[in-house]
């Protein structure tokens, strides 16, 4: 099976290009490990075809396509 690409919608770059270095890694792991799974853990179903996944210092709503191995991040919020 191929990885999913993960593309990030304009707002959310935009948080991710602010973020810190250790919540950028801890956000890069996330990233590895759906790009492999978007539906294994951590993600959790919003039930609208959508997913949430949380990483140390925030979270991410994204939805997936899979007739493009795509992940595509909707939203990031870092806390």
């Amino acid at each position: 099976m191929s990885a999913y690409a993960i593309r990030y919608v304009d707002r959310a770059a935009q948080r991710k290009a602010t973020m810190a270095a250790p919540q950028r890694a801890s956000l890069e792991e996330l990233e590895k490990r759906l790009s492999l799974n978007p539906y294994g853990s951590p993600a959790t179903s919003n039930r609208d075809n959508s997913w949430s996944a949380a990483f140390k210092g925030g979270f991410i709503t994204y939805v997936v396509s899979n007739r493009h191995v795509v992940i595509n991040v909707v939203n990031l919020v870092a806390l």
